[in-house]
């Protein structure tokens, strides 16, 4: 198994992904996606930056006698919210962000912005990844390269187009709101006993390798999925059907190269989730 480090320094921005949010809370696989073929959202490319704001708590003083003799510390009134920059426009995106449609002639192609459909947008999992550092002094692995990812869990985004300005590099900004969710990217649910928490808009992943979390349908006879990367060899491959983490080795399934092979065939319409590390 890979190391996954507590303490770590990151920099930069890379691999960011969203995919709608299905009802179970993970990622939502879209109709006529073939079995066995994994789906892992669509790439968001050219990002530069993707922030996340927690709100600060409600702090209330008590005061008498001149003076504030306790203060006490409330759960904030707004929900955590982000931004994601981006320099390149892909209209896929755009259209699953706003739920609309892409339209036109190839090669002509179109996309709405500002429509009737605000407020109507649909529920994303969304993730960004960066490279970082074990930065714990007297760490085995101090000075190793390692992974940071946010993962928002239950968000939404409204689209800013970007502006067109001389001498100038166009963005386009998806501000992000996170709404708590009850259940994890597997579709487990939070619990105080494992997590700390019953409820979170996002989370924050440390990885030996490269992140990546992919989604399938099973339909009663297939066995076999096949990944879209390689999993790293003792990096951590993590497998769940219907929120359930499976065991390895057999006894649920087998994994040799991007293949995950299962022992019996997935229920039709039951979601199997894969988070694993890649190079």
């Amino acid at each position: 198994m890979g190391t996954a480090q507590l303490v770590s320094t990151g920099v930069g921005l890379r691999n960011v992904r969203v995919a709608e949010r299905d009802d179970d809370g993970t990622v939502k696989v879209p109709s006529g996606t073939a079995v066995g073929v994994a789906y892992r959202g669509l790439k968001v490319g050219g990002a530069t930056a993707l922030t996340v704001t927690i709100p600060d708590p409600q702090r209330v003083p008590a005061r008498g006698d001149d003076r504030t003799y306790y203060t006490f510390q409330l759960s904030p009134t707004e929900s955590p919210t982000g931004e994601l920059r981006v320099t390149k426009s892909n209209f896929d995106v755009i259209a699953l962000l706003t739920g609309t449609l892409r339209f036109g002639s190839p090669p002509m192609r179109k996309v709405g912005l500002g429509t009737d459909k605000q407020g109507e947008e649909p529920a994303v999992v969304l993730w960004g990844s960066r490279q970082a550092i074990d930065s714990e002094e007297g760490s085995a692995q101090f000075g190793t390269q390692i992974w940071q990812t946010y993962f928002f869990l239950n968000a939404l985004a409204a689209v800013r187009p970007a502006t067109m300005e001389d001498a100038t590099v166009g963005e386009i900004t998806y501000g992000i709101v996170g709404n708590d969710a009850t259940v994890d990217e597997f579709g487990a649910t939070l619990t105080t006993a494992q997590h700390g928490f019953t409820k979170a808009p996002f989370i924050m992943i440390t990885s030996r390798y490269k992140f990546m979390l992919e989604a399938f349908e099973g339909d009663g006879l297939q066995t076999q999925f096949t990944l879209s990367e390689t999993p790293q060899s003792g990096g951590v491959l993590l497998v769940a059907v219907e929120g359930a983490i499976k065991e390895a080795g057999g006894a649920d399934y087998d994994v040799s190269g991007s293949i995950v092979t299962f022992a019996a065939s997935v229920a039709d319409s039951e979601k199997i989730i894969v988070e694993y590390e890649y190079s």
